[in-house]
This record gives C-alpha cells, structure tokens and sequence, in this order.
C-alpha cells in the first residue's frame, strides 16, 4: 500500500466541484499502474490523447462513495502530500447529505488550497532531522520513483577526455516531498521555473547512488530497468581509478546504457 500512496502523491488527485460532483484518480503516461490502481481499487481507466502530448491513461473513481472512502483509508496512513486532502474528502463524504450540502464551498475551497504547494524556502528544506529510512519509506519512494523519478546515466566532455556519470532524482512542486526524502537520504537539492508554481528537486548523493538504487529496485515497477541499468553503469565505474582509463568495450557499453534508459523515458 506504501507504493500505491507514493504514486498517488506523485500522480494522483482528489477533486470535489461546487455542484457536488467527486472524484479521485491518476493520470500517466504508462497504462500499467493505472490498471493496478483499478484491479486494486475498482473504478474505471480511460485514455486520452491531447495535440503535442503524450498519450496518457487516467484511473478514476467518480461519485462512488464507499470505494473512495475506502481508497481514503487504506492510502491515508502513508501518504505524504496528499493526506490532508484524503482526510478533508474522507470526511466530507461520511456527512449526511444535507450537511454535505451546507459545507460543500468551504470543503472545495480547501481542496483547492491545498493543491497548491508550501511555500518553503531552499533554508528551510535543508534543515532537516534525518530519519530512518524504513522498508515503508522505500515502498513509498519506490512509487514517488515511478510517478516523479528521474534514472540517468550521461555523458560530458572533461578537460582532457569523455567523462561518463550518473544521477537519481525525485522533483515535484510540492517541497514537503523533498523534504520527506531529505529526511532520509543525503542529498542535494534545487528550486526551478516552473509553469505554475516553482519545481523542487533531489538528487541523491553519489556515494549513496548505489545503496538507493539496490532499496528502491524490489519494489519498482515503470522504472525497474532504468534503475538496473544505473546499477550496471556503477559496477563498470568501480573499475576506473584515477591512474586508469575504461575499456574500448565498456566505454560502448555505457554509450549503450545511455541510449537504453532515453529510449525507456520515450515510452
């Protein structure tokens, strides 16, 4: 259930309109975890296609009182951005029809707000008190990974000669996600334009790159090859020393890794 709630807080949303119309769902790129949210939750998956876009499936409860409410309370316990939102629609819909009724502006006006993202500053985040970083904190990253992660492995011209290296990272305009993992794992982070509201990013310190990648890799789904291909590109690295130079073969190998991890990110 921890991967569930990391992608729906990376990935999902809870709606309430002021004609009293509700729903909650998750839209992606990839049709596989929305069908996983269906098969585990019920409700229903759609596709939809928009011009310049990508095609996106979207998983939907709509109007179904009991399924959301049910959602609400196996979700809420491990969410991160989106548990106040699953408690305002949790107890929104256990009121009678009339209260509902009454509280229905207020209700959706308070989902609105809470959409948008704290407004902390790069300060702020980094001081932080580490935390354990428990097998429910993998399972939520884990699917934090698969909505909003990031697995690379790139290429640069040093002063004297190709330099190969990697990064893992999580980016989301909600900067209590980056906190959260802050939290638990070293790292460093920064703050970009986005098209509404400002862009938090990880990015995992490199000597913790491998012990993360073999934490989140049991319970990946969209992103399992993209992190063992990471993982493949830092056991070739481990050979390189100061005093030496990669192999014709490995050099073609991680050129190779390069290309398979854009093409996975294509799809």
């Amino acid at each position: 259930m921890e991967y569930m709630a990391g992608v729906f807080d990376a990935e999902g949303y809870v709606s309430l309109c002021k004609d009293g119309r509700f729903r909650i769902g998750v839209e992606m790129a990839n049709k596989l975890i929305p069908h996983l949210f269906q098969e585990k939750f019920g409700g229903n998956t759609y596709t939809r296609k928009r011009d310049k876009r990508k095609k996106t499936w979207s998983w939907i409860i709509s109007g179904n009182r009991d399924k959301i409410l049910n959602f609400a309370d196996l979700i809420h316990p491990f969410s991160v951005i989106k548990k106040t939102q699953l408690s305002r629609i949790r107890d929104y819909l256990q009121l009678s029809r009339e209260d509902r009724k009454a509280c229905r502006d207020i209700t959706s006006q308070s989902l609105s707000q809470l959409k948008k993202p704290l407004l902390l500053t790069k300060e702020h985040i980094l001081d932080t008190r580490k935390k354990d970083a428990n097998e429910a904190f993998w399972k939520w990253l884990a699917g934090f990974f698969d909505g909003d992660g990031s697995f690379c492995v790139y290429e640069y011209t040093g002063k004297k000669s190709k330099i190969f290296d990697s990064w893992i990272s999580v980016f989301n305009t909600h900067p209590d996600a980056i906190c959260y993992v802050l939290d638990r794992i070293d790292g460093s982070i920064s703050k970009y334009k986005g098209t509404k509201f400002p862009i938090w990013k990880w990015v995992c310190n490199q000597k913790n790159s491998e012990f993360v990648c073999n934490q989140l890799l049991p319970h990946l789904i969209l992103k399992r090859d993209h992190c063992n291909l990471v993982l493949e590109f830092l056991d070739i690295k481990k050979t390189k020393t100061k005093e030496s130079s990669y192999s014709f073969d490995q050099i073609d190998r991680i050129r190779d890794i390069i290309k398979q991890i854009k093409h996975l990110n294509s799809l």
